[in-house]
């Protein structure tokens, strides 16, 4: 084992500690962050695939402009909060616990968007002919699968699933409805499962955990392990469908592991983690020219229908290098392939304050629409290693719904500030 793993690793299991004694906060921006970059960067070090390779001094450099400018704007918001006034995780929560809810919107919402989904999905069905879960080779068809627009609303799935979460979590009583709303729940995200997109269900799970974390009770350790257990089981199971007609040796030969073949299970979730960095190094300085804009605004000309289009007119592929067939990079990919060295510092810098700032925000006044917007920033910092969803016009859309439905089913978006200090 490296040098660089040992410091990361010990750096990972250091804040992942002692964010659990009395008092600490476990979700606080550039923890999650650290937490994320510190286990990725320290598996990559242990270069256990030799589809790896030794990074020099200036890939170094290029890869941690975009993790360090993203924690220096955490810093620069930290220091602009530092004399604000600071409510404490446990008074976030009860304030959240307290805020009074439209019931019925929030209720009738859910049924709608369900039957938006409901009627979307089977249109698509009967366009397509076809099940990505029932084909002959099934990772393949859930790429090929989708109705341009329609598609959209489809994807609109983590919308349904999240409200009824923020559902159960903040209404109190009205069995009957919950009942409704649990059938609604397992249809559709069983419906959703046929279609073997196991990334849009890990973020879904990932931002209800922000939600809970904030809207709940103390989380013990033993839940968290127990919530993390079950949505890396989901996310699992879907792969496992997805390529039943592989063996684990597939993986294992393909990305030519250095370990015994009798772990072979540990080969994917391996390279899922360290191939995204490893591409980055490999392959930024093969762009020739940069695109301005047109990938870090991906969702808009994917709303406006001309993505491809464009792309083809101007000849260029956002994923055109990478290594064997892992086709991931990190967050900061588009930002570096449209701006170079001048995006990949200024956007994740950008990022890191706007997302602090959201959770400065979330301290001095909770409310439903802070607590969204920055489950949607934890969100994007737990995936940051692998993708840029605010680059994704599915995820963008799930977002803004997701957002401005908390408007309008709160009945007060202002809750009453406390005094308090600074626990990050």
């Amino acid at each position: 084992m490296s040098l660089i793993s040992i410091i990361s690793f010990t750096v990972f299991f250091g804040i992942l500690l002692s964010s659990f004694r009395k008092g600490a906060e476990l979700l606080s921006p550039a923890k999650v962050f650290a937490l994320i970059w510190t286990l990725a960067i320290g598996l990559a070090e242990l270069k256990l695939s030799r589809l790896q390779s030794e990074w020099d001094i200036f890939s170094w450099f290029m890869l941690l402009i975009g993790v360090l400018f993203f924690l220096l704007g955490n810093y620069i918001a930290y220091v602009i909060n530092s004399h604000q006034k600071f409510i404490d995780l446990h008074n976030v929560r009860s304030s959240i616990r307290s805020i009074k809810v439209n019931e019925k919107l929030l209720y009738s919402l859910i049924l709608v968007f369900f039957i938006i989904f409901s009627v979307s999905f089977l249109t698509e069905y009967l366009i397509e002919g076809y099940l990505p879960i029932f084909t002959a080779q099934p990772d393949k068809a859930r790429k090929m699968f989708g109705v341009f627009g329609i598609h959209l609303l489809v994807n609109g799935v983590n919308i349904i699933l999240f409200l009824i979460a923020e559902y159960f979590i903040l209404i109190k009583g009205k069995t009957s409805k919950k009942i409704l709303l649990s059938v609604v729940f397992l249809i559709s995200l069983s419906s959703f499962f046929l279609l073997l997109q196991r990334y849009n269900i890990f973020l879904l799970g990932v931002m209800i955990f922000g939600f809970l974390y904030y809207s709940g009770k103390h989380i013990r350790f033993r839940t968290f392990l127990i919530a993390f257990l079950i949505m890396a089981g989901l996310v699992v199971l879907i792969r496992t469908v997805r390529i039943a007609q592989f063996a684990e040796y597939y993986f294992y030969a393909t990305s030519k592991m250095k370990f015994p073949i009798k772990y072979a299970f540990l080969s994917e979730p391996y390279m899922y983690i360290v191939m995204n960095l490893e591409n980055f190094v490999e392959n930024f300085d093969k762009i020739q020219f940069h695109t301005y804009g047109l990938f870090t605004a991906d969702f808009i000309t994917a709303l406006a229908g001309i993505k491809h289009w464009v792309a083809d007119y101007l000849n260029v592929d956002k994923f055109e290098y990478f290594i064997s067939g892992y086709n991931t990079f990190p967050y900061f990919w588009a930002y570096y392939f449209d701006y170079g060295m001048m995006g990949l510092a200024a956007i994740p810098l950008i990022l890191g304050f706007s997302i602090s700032e959201i959770y400065y925000r979330l301290h001095r006044m909770p409310n439903l629409v802070n607590l969204t917007l920055y489950s949607i920033g934890f969100v994007i910092i737990v995936i940051s290693f692998s993708s840029d969803p605010l680059t994704r016009l599915d995820m963008v859309f799930n977002f803004v719904v997701i957002a401005i439905v908390q408007y309008f089913i709160s009945f007060s978006n202002s809750i009453p500030q406390y005094s308090g200090s600074k626990n990050e």
